[in-house]
């Protein structure tokens, strides 16, 4: 086994935490590739160019990847999970952003080594767009009388 893969997320002072993944596939040009556990978290598999597809729990609507080097990635979340609203949703740089099948979004970068991207809910940007009007009421209510005012004064 000569190419090894770590799966780990930040921990509360920044070490790495063994992530636990499901779904683990190392797929070839020829297929799934063969691969044994090292120790938790870590997968070793012959030395080669390979896909690597996995799920893993994200927490707070926000997921991170490392890589030691550049490598391509593409990231699909699934159905009724945005990341195009800049207020609330967010792609590292060089993100293309394109819809997958199912209602999926992906997003792929060619060679990067972190992909960062902060999604959300559509009942987030509902929330977004209430607040968002609300403060921009209050402020009408207290500007409005404040320019009314004013211009009284210059007549």
């Amino acid at each position: 086994m000569g190419s090894e893969h770590a799966f780990w997320t930040p921990g509360m002072m920044g070490e790495r935490v063994p992530l636990q993944v499901e779904d683990l596939e190392v797929l070839g040009s020829a297929g799934p590739i063969d691969y044994r556990e090292t120790r938790r978290g870590v997968i070793a598999f012959p030395e080669g160019n390979y896909t690597i597809t996995y799920r893993a729990p994200v927490r707070d609507n926000l997921l991170v990847a490392t890589f030691d080097t550049p490598y391509a990635v593409t990231v699909a979340l699934p159905e009724g999970v945005d990341v195009r609203n800049p207020l609330i949703g967010m792609v590292s740089a060089g993100g293309v952003i394109s819809s997958g099948p199912n209602g999926t979004t992906e997003i792929a970068w060619e060679r990067i080594t972190v992909a960062e991207v902060r999604f959300y809910t559509p009942d987030r940007e509902i929330l977004l767009t209430t607040f968002g009007t609300i403060w921009l009421a209050v402020a009408l209510v207290l500007i409005l009388p404040l320019l009314i005012s004013r211009r009284r004064g210059g007549e």
